[in-house]
């Protein structure tokens, strides 16, 4: 069976976040305008054909990123009418696998959309940016080194649950638990559906497992952030609250080398002339809709803000300031996430899907390592 989410000619699609207009109704980069009516940004389009944002220096570059980030919370799609024409080959492609008795292409259809759900956990969560992956065999005892001896570690137990654990000896060992999304398509929905459910599916299964496996790092991060370094609260981010967090982290010989924000800290990074010299640019325009926004002082500067609301995990004004994954913390990866086809006629219910599981531990071994801020 062909990959049903495979881009066509000047589209991408099956993203957690949607491509944004090349040039916004008005014709200028995102349309941002000033007071009377001035132009904050040049006119011409947000980015080019070869994928790179248009800007004439470090500050509009900044201001035209923010603009995207508006467009993309905003549900913008870069090409309305190809991405319809997508929309009706996928649903044709789902009535086509959800009606096949022998099951074998829904089975199919299900591997492809775990394999895009297993790509995009790389690709846009940012829990496998901060920390490490320790892919482990068949019969293998998942453990982590723990370079520094006398620290608080936190691991879950199980999805829901994280246990400190003090540190004297050279290596933890994670419990294992499942990341589970159980997706169902019952037949009225088919039946009735003239949008791309296809996709709808698609981003249950991304919530169940990509935002779930975000938040528990984010848990396992405000654990741990607390425990040897301070929380720091502040009205404004601006780059005395940057140097302390980084500062803190720094001091124990750790090097800072990620800063994770919410979407609302770029608009205080944008303001702020400091930071416009500190700042290392991306270009990309297909790195910024994965959450890369380039680095500062070292560090490299990433964020959940260009996704679907639903699959947003950082609350409004977080910062998160982490040492290196080696580190800072391990997931141990069973297995990759695997798909298998369920339906429930047996159970009286007119409904098929995909069971989808991946087996994992996840670990902070370092409280040192991270530290935290939030708007008040």
């Amino acid at each position: 069976m062909a990959n049903p989410y495979a881009s066509g000619p000047g589209v991408k699609v099956m993203r957690s976040a949607p491509d944004v207009p090349a040039t916004s109704e008005d014709g200028l980069r995102g349309g941002v305008r000033l007071a009377g009516g001035r132009n904050q940004l040049s006119a011409g389009p947000a980015f080019g054909a070869n994928g790179e944002l248009n800007a004439s220096s470090k500050r509009e570059l900044m201001q035209v990123i923010g603009n995207v980030l508006s467009q993309a919370r905003g549900g913008s799609v870069a090409n309305k009418t190809a991405s319809a024409e997508d929309a009706q080959m996928r649903l044709a492609t789902l009535r086509e696998a959800y009606y096949d008795k022998s099951g074998s292409k829904f089975q199919v259809l299900g591997e492809v959309i775990s394999e895009e759900i297993w790509e995009t956990l790389g690709r846009e969560g940012f829990s496998r940016r901060l920390l490490s992956v320790m892919p482990l065999a068949k019969g293998q005892t998942g453990r982590v080194k723990v370079r520094r001896k006398d620290v608080v570690a936190y691991q879950v137990t199980t999805d829901t649950k994280i246990q400190e654990q003090r540190i004297r000896q050279p290596w933890v060992y994670p419990p294992e638990f499942y990341l589970a999304a159980h997706i169902l398509i019952e037949d009225k929905e088919i039946e009735q559906a003239s949008t791309d459910i296809l996709d709808e599916k698609f981003q249950d299964g991304l919530e169940a497992i990509l935002r779930r496996e975000d938040l528990i790092t984010r848990a396992l991060m405000n654990r741990a952030a607390t425990t040897f370094n301070d929380l720091v609260l502040f009205t404004t981010f601006n780059p005395s609250v940057l140097t302390t967090l980084r500062t803190q982290v720094n001091r124990w010989g750790t090097p800072a080398a990620t800063m994770v924000i919410a979407f609302d800290i770029w608009d205080d990074i944008i303001a702020d002339a400091d930071f416009v010299a500190w700042w290392d640019q991306v270009h990309k325009h297909e790195l910024i809709l994965e959450g890369r926004l380039g680095s500062m002082l070292g560090m490299e500067i990433i964020t959940d803000g260009y996704r679907y609301e639903t699959l947003q995990v950082l609350q409004p004004g977080e910062v998160y300031v982490t040492a290196s994954p080696v580190t800072l913390g391990t997931i141990t990866q069973r297995k990759e996430l695997d798909s298998r086809a369920i339906d429930q006629y047996n159970m009286g219910r007119p409904a098929r899907g995909w069971f989808m599981e991946q087996i994992q531990g996840q670990v902070i071994v370092n409280g040192r390592a991270v530290d935290r801020g939030v708007r008040v």
